[in-house]
C-alpha cells in the first residue's frame, strides 16, 4: 500500500510540475492536432511548452510533436 501512495504522490508532482505542456496539448489537440513521431529534433524556436529528453553532455530534444492534420 505504501508504494501506491508513493506512485500517486509522484504523479500528482509530475502532472502539476508540468501544468502549462498539459494545458496545450489539451488545448491544441481539441484544435485537431495529433501526436507525429519526429525522430531526434531541438526544441523548438520559439520554445513550446514540451517535456524534453537530455542526455548528460548534450542538448535537450524531443522526439514527437503536436502538429496540425
Amino acid at each position: 500500500m505504501g508504494i501506491g501512495i508513493v506512485l500517486v504522490l509522484f504523479g500528482t508532482l509530475f502532472v502539476a510540475d508540468n501544468k502549462e505542456f498539459f494545458d496545450t496539448v489539451k488545448k491544441q489537440t481539441e484544435e485537431g492536432y495529433s501526436w507525429h513521431y519526429t525522430g531526434k529534433q531541438p526544441l523548438s524556436e520559439p520554445p513550446v511548452p514540451s517535456l524534453p529528453l537530455q542526455v548528460e553532455g548534450s542538448e535537450p530534444y524531443v522526439l514527437w510533436k503536436l502538429k496540425k492534420d
